[in-house]
């Protein structure tokens, strides 16, 4: 999320659980040896190597933190962004997008010390820009892709469904003649398998003003069947960029955060679908959470901390606990440990690039650092990028985004 100071540039200029399938499963009994970190050196026109970074992710091992491996998947890479939230239980490879190339890799990490590129995605016809990835209860997986053709007014992009090995399944595309010229840039996604549905955002990877809308879709054929504008109030710019969605525990409703910190409920999606807001935030850049539970850990990019909510009652969510980062981190991304309490968290790219572990008290609420994941001799917690030296010949600064625990 690169975009977030020309966001901000826009405002100033008056523009103004089973929870899914990507939260958390119950704990399993230890936990994950290794941590899978989406990496690279490049940025939008600049290229340069896109890796998975191996860390090792055991608490008890004497090389706590250490880099273990590093696997180059593109030394022309653009920007290594999204992967799944969390590693496939029915795949042995996970999706991990480039977005600066529009490339996205199958990562095998059936050896979890030593992962592979075991194939690519396919480009899709008629779009560009791929960006998240939502997996499905039978191994296929679901993607968003921000643009068309470039042949519509709007240039609306698209959601597809791609095989567990990345060939194309089917595809529609993000237009609603109902919102003709609509600048949707289909962005987070989330599955309810149960009823048939898919939803979607609208964001943008750049500094442009996009159509602040969800889209609701039939799962089984990928048919488009309503898009809903997000619902305004007056004084305030919480309906912006509707950023990221999360599948609620009774598999019927789903919780959308904007990056602008508003909270909805979506519901009756079987029916007449609605948007109904359920609270707002202060801060700019909330992002992408982790649900565990009746918890959600939010992160706050330009509040630099994470909020916990109680999202027992998802018409009423609870702020319980907060924790504060120091300025220089600018936190994004979230994924947890199916086998522990832990966290990973890293940069949305503005400050100074580390990966942080935090643990999540599951009956308070609160987020506190892991003290032992650092750097030999480190004052702080967490792992530094600013100036790495790695075997496979990368020097200086990398910006990590992507970061999966795995077992």
């Amino acid at each position: 999320m690169r975009r977030a100071v020309a966001f901000l540039a826009l405002l100033t200029a008056g523009v103004v659980a089973t929870v899914g399938f990507t939260s958390a499963k119950p704990l399993a009994m230890k936990p994950a040896r290794y941590l899978y970190v989406w990496a690279g050196t490049g940025h939008h026109d600049a290229k340069g190597p896109a890796m998975i970074a191996v860390f090792d992710a055991d608490p008890a091992s004497n090389s706590y933190g250490k880099l273990v491996n590093v696997v180059t998947v593109d030394s022309a890479g653009g920007m290594p962004h999204h992967t799944e939230f969390t590693p496939p239980t029915n795949a042995t490879a996970f999706f991990a997008n480039d977005f600066g190339t529009d490339r996205s890799y199958l990562i095998d990490f059936s050896s979890p010390e030593n992962p592979r590129v075991s194939g690519r995605a396919m480009a899709v016809p008629g779009g560009r820009s791929m960006h998240s990835f939502a997996r499905l209860p039978n191994g296929n997986v679901l993607a968003s892709v921000q643009f068309g053709d470039g042949k519509a007014e709007g240039d609306p992009g698209m959601l597809v469904e791609l095989d567990k090995n990345g060939r194309l399944v089917r595809s529609s595309s993000s237009a609603d003649k109902n919102f003709p010229g609509a600048r949707i840039r289909t962005y987070g996604l989330t599955a309810l398998p149960q009823i048939d549905r898919a939803i979607t955002t609208s964001s943008p990877m750049g500094n442009e003003v996009t159509a602040h809308v969800v889209q609701v879709w039939r799962l089984s054929n990928l048919e488009l069947l309503k898009t809903l504008a997000i619902p305004k109030n007056a004084g305030d710019t919480a309906h912006m960029y509707p950023f990221e969605l999360r599948t609620m525990a009774d598999g019927k409703t789903a919780m959308l955060n904007s990056y602008m910190c508003g909270f909805y409920r979506i519901a009756n999606l079987e029916t007449t679908p609605t948007v109904e807001r359920t609270m707002m935030l202060p801060g700019v850049g909330c992002s992408v959470p982790y649900v565990s539970g009746k918890l959600m850990v939010m992160p706050i990019a330009y509040g630099h901390r994470f909020v916990t909510l109680d999202i027992s009652n998802p018409r009423k969510p609870v702020e319980i606990a907060s924790m504060a980062t120091d300025t220089t981190f600018f936190p994004h991304w979230v994924s947890g440990d199916a086998g522990s309490d832990r966290l990973v968290m890293t940069d949305q790219g503005d400050g100074s690039p580390r990966i942080m572990i935090a643990k999540l008290d599951s009956k308070t609420g609160k987020v506190t650092w892991d003290e032992k994941f650092r750097d030999p001799g480190s004052d702080r917690p967490g792992v530094s990028l600013e100036n790495v030296t790695w075997p496979n010949g990368v020097k200086g600064k990398v910006t990590a985004h992507g970061a999966l625990f795995i077992r």
